[in-house]
């Protein structure tokens, strides 16, 4: 059976599972005169008539989350409260009514950057009003295998909710709550209580601790965010981002693991808040600028509340086997360089790929275009003439590289295609303009049209009629209110969803490609998504993590990497691939010797071994820094191909179980408190502990060992639940097996 076949297979069979949990979760709820019951086989949910609170138990029985009590007063006075802060941070001291399904009644306004550097980013924002809550069940009817109920409020104009329990699938609940009427309602959350030792793990590519316990920050794709030491901002210490804070993220999810045994899902697009203990030791809130909010609640240990929010949310399926050989990139540079230059540098990698003997699966062509000079209305940077890309592509695919290209959501404001309408528009219908990083006048391809989408899928197969095998799917962030989308949507709902739907039109068009051709085996990966029933990740390849500036902060620098992958690795994004070298070097020095080694130290025994570069430098190859770089790269590219057939066995299981290739030290022993700090290191599967350096100048550093005995490539051996100091000169990047485990 072929891998792809296999990989069919186990999806189908897990497919049928959950269709047969599904079926198994038809049990009616019990509705009762204190209390009403709706369950599934593995998660129950009860509702407490008066006052009305919500509890939620897993197969065990034990109760794993439950609403706050009733507030006393049962309202709280919201002043005029800025949120976010100018320019773009999370107010870190706002009012919240602790009391279930609370709401505000009020207004709120919100501020996006519209165009430029920092595209579609929150920028500032006001509200103000009264926060009422649920007060007792007044009403309940079932509903299939739920229950529809009417509860009573706080708000003295005599609002009600409409509140939908409902068992999803087999493990599972899921909670609708509508206001009726919902006029004058800006935003709309719930409180749930917790434990002084919760951990609060998730929720996407979040640069900060892998423990969000005691954070407050929103979940909204960002664009850009650098660190706030390098001239954007102050106070940053390599820790904080600008503009919008530590927590910024191009790839945020709204969903999240406790160490409570529960998985949570807000299962809908809008800016989410969440509030993790920082108000206080008991409690957390998760509120949504919407008309309505959307949760799941996943009862179980860590690995089963993983696998249960991953089903609903998605999960990157495998990608084909060359995706997982070293690559390298040949962008095209931000200043100077012009058609001849880029052609050249082409030509010379070709060489030196060849004269240093470096293994190689993939090659991305950045400045590539359609033949004809006509690129169909895409607004792409065109730096190869149609011989030289033809001859390029064409050598690759005889040397058996796969070659990649590079596209992006962008159309040319002149173009007939935002003639006929397939741009996102203004209220009035005409077409909406914004700027790109770099100044560039473009509209975004409006997928929720179907002939936009058509349009999309058809340069997607002009690409792989050319001979690319993939490309790098960039940008999608830049959504911002005033857009009008042809569904109806506007910018506010469509912001974190575009980037699903983005994602979504390319993997269609790529299966039906590969259906009709069964030899090419394709892949893209992308920079921005985000969460959903389900998010970006049911369909994307894989990720980079965009723009990483070319230091050691643990703000964008090399230190952002770890947490960034194993923050989003456990809700389905685990194709992970990090710019060796960084990229955004407009503020900070070029790449260093030092760094670049470390950098690729890190990627090595990470999902995708990609050679990137930087916006004014260029592309980082090993042979432009000495023989002593370009020796340590190809080491480290083999020491990767090595690995690849674990990490292809990891990511075939993962797109069964949720459980990701590259994990956090927590996942292995969620009952260790001290491995929730070791966020500068991962387990690759069960076995094999990854710790590089990612400290300018350090040679060696502290590892802390999860439990059982780990040895090194030296045969030295280091006891479970310790830490200890381990020696790390430049060309070695620390690694350990588990004793008794084959080496790589």
């Amino acid at each position: 059976m072929s891998y792809r076949a296999a990989a069919i297979g186990v999806a189908l069979v897990a497919s049928l599972v959950f269709s047969a949990w599904a079926g198994a979760a038809g049990q009616p709820a019990r509705i009762a005169a204190g209390r009403i019951v709706v369950s599934a086989p593995h998660a129950e949910a009860v509702v407490h008539r008066d006052p009305f609170r919500l509890t939620f138990s897993g197969p065990s029985g034990g109760t794993v989350l439950r609403e706050v009590p009733e507030a006393p007063s049962g309202r709280l006075i919201t002043p005029p409260t800025a949120d976010p802060i100018e320019p773009g941070l999370d107010n870190q001291s706002t009012t919240t009514l602790y009391s279930p399904l609370s709401f505000l009644v009020g207004t709120e306004a919100l501020m996006q950057y519209d165009g430029g550097l920092f595209g579609g980013n929150l920028r500032s924002g006001q509200r103000s009003g009264v926060q009422y809550a649920a007060r007792r069940v007044i009403g309940a009817r079932r509903a299939g295998s739920g229950v529809v109920l009417t509860v009573s409020t706080t708000d003295p104009s005599g609002r009600r909710l409409v509140v939908h329990v409902a068992p999803l699938r087999c493990c599972a609940i899921s909670v609708h709550v509508v206001p009726r009427p919902g006029a004058d309602v800006a935003t709309i959350g719930d409180s749930f209580r917790s434990s002084p030792d919760e951990g609060f793990f998730g929720f996407g590519g979040r640069h900060i601790d892998l423990d969000q316990r005691g954070k407050v920050f929103s979940s909204f794709v960002n664009e850009e965010n650098i660190d706030g030491t390098t001239g954007w901002g102050s106070g940053g210490n390599g820790t904080s981002l600008y503009p919008n804070g530590p927590p910024a993220a191009y790839y945020p999810q709204g969903q999240f693991v406790s160490s409570r045994r529960y998985g949570f899902l807000l299962d809908q697009p809008q800016l989410a808040r969440f509030k993790l203990d920082a108000d206080g030791p008991a409690r957390w809130n998760v509120s949504a600028s919407a008309p309505d909010l959307r949760y799941v609640v996943a009862p179980g240990a860590a690995r089963q509340a993983i696998r249960t929010l991953t089903s609903l949310s998605g999960r990157q399926p495998p990608p084909p086997r060359w995706a997982l050989g070293p690559m390298m990139d040949r962008l095209v540079k931000n200043f100077g360089e012009t058609q001849a230059d880029y052609e050249a540098n082409l030509k010379a990698d070709l060489r030196n790929l060849r004269r240093h003997r470096i293994p190689i699966r993939a090659y991305r062509i950045e400045g590539w275009g359609f033949p004809g000079g006509n690129n169909h209305g895409l607004a792409l940077h065109s730096f190869t003439s149609p011989p030289v890309q033809a001859d390029v592509i064409g050598t690759l695919r005889r040397r058996h590289i796969h070659p990649l290209v590079y596209l992006r959501p962008w159309l040319e404001p002149d173009s007939a295609q935002v003639e006929r309408g397939l741009a996102v528009t203004h209220a009035n219908g005409t077409p909406y303009l914004t700027t790109s990083t770099t100044g560039q006048s473009i509209a975004l391809i409006d997928f929720t049209d179907p002939a936009a989408v058509r349009y999309w899928q058809r340069q997607v197969r002009a690409v792989f009629d050319l001979g690319a095998d993939g490309f790098m799917q960039d940008f999608g962030e830049e959504v911002v209110p005033g857009m009008r989308f042809h569904d109806g949507e506007s910018g506010a709902r469509m912001h974190n969803r575009y980037l699903t739907l983005y994602a979504k039109a390319t993997r269609a068009e790529i299966d039906r490609y590969e259906r009709n051709h069964p030899d090419r085996h394709l892949w893209f990966f992308t920079r921005a998504g985000y969460s959903g029933r389900p998010g970006s990740a049911a369909y994307e390849g894989g990720n980079f993590p965009g723009d990483e500036t070319t230091d050691w902060t643990r703000s964008s620098g090399l230190a952002s990497s770890t947490p960034d992958m194993l923050n989003r690795a456990i809700g389905g994004a685990y194709g992970f691939g990090t710019d060796i070298g960084g990229y955004f070097d407009l503020t900070t020095p070029p790449t260093t010797k030092e760094l670049f080694i470390r950098w690729a130290e890190w990627a090595a025994l990470s999902p995708i071994f990609r050679l990137h570069g930087a916006g004014p430098t260029g592309t980082h190859a090993p042979w432009d820094f000495d023989a002593e770089t370009t020796r340590i790269y190809r080491r480290l590219s083999h020491l990767h191909l090595r690995a690849a057939p674990l990490i292809e066995r990891l990511w075939r299981r993962a797109e069964a179980t949720g459980l990701p290739p590259t994990r956090p030290l927590w996942l292995a022993d969620p009952s260790d408190v001290r491995a929730r700090g070791a966020d500068q290191e991962w387990l690759l599967g069960p076995d094999l502990l990854v710790a590089p350096v990612v400290q300018e100048g350090a040679t060696s550093r502290r590892v802390y060992f999860p439990q059982g005995c780990w040895v090194d490539s030296d045969g030295n051996r280091y006891a479970g639940r310790r830490a200890a100091l381990v020696q790390a000169p430049l060309a070695k990047l620390p690694y350990f097996r588990r004793c008794g485990k084959a080496p790589l």
